[in-house]
């Protein structure tokens, strides 16, 4: 019929789903493109963190080199490690010199050992009730009342006596000790020196003493006095209550370990060590700094073409100079590294370490100091293109969230369509089967033919 619409072969089913599919890969090379970039703007942004994380290394190494302390540093050699130690409190207030001191006596504590014991732990020590007081440095300490009833709460075995001892003072510490055949009772003190001694008396009419062999009436028990420290320097004498002694040298601590027969040497020396090491960790991070440089902003680096980082690295190098003037930097041409020319460090440190010392906290600090706080700070160049790169990754996601949207609703209208396409597809089917079912199959059908034979 003329005007009419004609559909050839618009009869069975098929995929719309792979035709959506089809259709999205093809509109979605946009985003695909925006992804690519995306994740090229994000390694160019780590990339920067990794270079700053560099730079800030380096600040911290030359700020170390900056504080003069390091060239005040002392180092002591003792000639009898065994009898004396010495150690470096202050260096600031020690000078480089030589000594010799002598360890008359070490500290010791007050320690009484009973000579008697019981052979049972078990059993009551004395015969009769008494009362045991106990004083350190001339105070009474512990008043302790026992009896010969080991039945009661009172006190009687050796190791109760012990106990309550123990529990009612801190200065003097009881313990049982075992000889092998009997238990007997050691007493000490808490600290060492000559005033922190211990007495050890009756004041009733108890015989536990007695029965230990213990105490001021024994003297033999009296195992070990209290006395102070004492140390000798060019013939004076100096005591302490402990084997330290603190004050006979500002800036230094001297502890006696042993008695001596002869005189120990003590000897403090200027230490450098930290300024060889912290020069050492300048120079590394400053090779770190080439090598990202090289790696990263070379062919097919993260940031190639970037001039920022090739400009930090030539300046950090050119405030370097106070130290190429002293002549202990050394550069190699091919990689760019800075090497140490120790011998020529060792020169100086050991004629002149103030011309380094004034070089590296004056000269080198005047250079570089204000420059590494600009280039690690918040508005550093590596900071404004890290801000940069933020700015161009959020428009980037934005463009792929609504470019998202946009063939979200090309395909929703397109599967509406398609859906709509089934529907008339079935109804082409319905017509077809009525057509087959009243005609059989006619020509009109595609693929068949009718039979127009008739008979005479």
């Amino acid at each position: 019929m003329a005007g009419e619409l004609y559909l050839s072969n618009l009869v069975g089913g098929f995929d719309y789903q792979q035709i959506l599919n089809q259709m999205y890969s093809i509109k979605s090379v946009q985003i695909q493109y925006y992804q690519q970039r995306e994740s090229e703007l994000q390694n160019k942004k780590s990339a920067l963190s990794s270079f700053d994380s560099l730079l800030k290394k380096f600040q911290d190494v030359a700020n170390d080199l900056f504080d003069d302390s390091i060239f005040e540093q002392k180092s002591v050699s003792v000639s009898n490690e065994s009898a004396v130690n010495v150690t470096i409190t202050d260096p600031t207030a020690v000078d480089a010199s030589s000594f010799d001191l002598s360890v008359i006596q070490t500290a010791k504590k007050d320690v009484w050992l009973s000579q008697a014991g019981v052979s049972d732990k078990t059993a009551a020590v004395a015969t009769t009730a008494g009362t045991l007081q106990i004083s350190y440095g001339g105070d009474v300490v512990a008043t302790i009342d026992y009896d010969a009833d080991t039945s009661t709460n009172t006190p009687s075995t050796i190791q109760e006596i012990a106990n309550a001892i123990n529990a009612a003072q801190d200065k003097v510490k009881a313990t049982v000790f075992f000889d092998g055949t009997n238990y007997r009772l050691l007493l000490s003190g808490a600290d060492t020196g000559a005033d922190n001694t211990i007495s050890i008396t009756e004041t009733g009419g108890g015989d536990l003493l007695d029965v230990l062999q213990l105490g001021d009436a024994y003297v033999d028990s009296h195992v070990q006095t209290a006395q102070d420290a004492i140390i000798e320097i060019y013939g004076t004498q100096v005591s302490s209550s402990t084997n330290d002694f603190t004050s006979v040298i500002p800036g230094m601590t001297i502890t006696a370990e042993a008695p001596t027969s002869s005189p120990v040497t003590v000897t403090i020396d200027h230490d450098y060590s930290q300024v060889k090491d912290n020069l050492q960790k300048l120079v590394e991070a400053y090779n770190s700094i080439v090598d990202f440089v090289k790696k990263y902003t070379g062919k097919n680096g993260a940031l190639s073409g970037d001039f920022t980082l090739q400009d930090i690295r030539s300046t950090l190098f050119d405030k370097l100079d106070p130290l190429f003037q002293l002549g202990i930097f050394e550069v190699d041409k091919d990689t760019g590294h800075l090497s140490i020319d120790t011998s020529k460090v060792d020169e100086i440190l050991s004629s002149d370490p103030e011309s380094l010392e004034d070089a590296l906290t004056k000269d080198l600090k005047d250079n570089l100091y204000d420059y590494l706080i600009y280039i690690t700070g918040v508005d550093s160049p590596i900071s404004t293109e890290q801000q940069s790169y933020d700015n161009q990754i959020n428009y980037i996601e934005n463009q792929i969230e609504l470019t998202n949207k946009r063939i979200s609703e090309e395909i929703e209208s397109m599967k509406k369509q398609l859906v709509q396409l089934q529907l008339y597809m079935a109804q082409m089917q319905e017509v077809q089967a009525r057509i087959t079912q009243t005609f059989g199959t006619p020509s009109i059908i595609p693929g068949t033919s009718i039979n127009t034979t008739t008979g005479a």
